[in-house]
């Protein structure tokens, strides 16, 4: 079997055809899973220093007298 023989039965050879398609798939998915993740925790992390801003500006310290109510 030449090289040229070799070469041409790879080229026409469908066998492995949907492992390739599952795999790029599966990149894909990935790779679109990794960047809404990174979207997603900026949102967050913007959305709980808002919230623990809120919180913490609600908060009165006590008098340090101690005269309360």
């Amino acid at each position: 079997m030449t090289l040229r023989e070799m070469l041409r039965r790879f080229v026409r050879d469908e066998s492995a055809q949907d492992l390739i398609e599952y795999g790029l798939l599966t990149l894909f998915i990935g790779l679109a899973g990794i960047a809404a993740f990174n979207s997603m925790s900026i949102t967050i992390g913007t959305w709980y220093t808002n919230s623990n801003t809120s919180v913490n500006s609600l908060w009165e310290s006590p008098d340090p007298a101690g005269g309360g109510s």
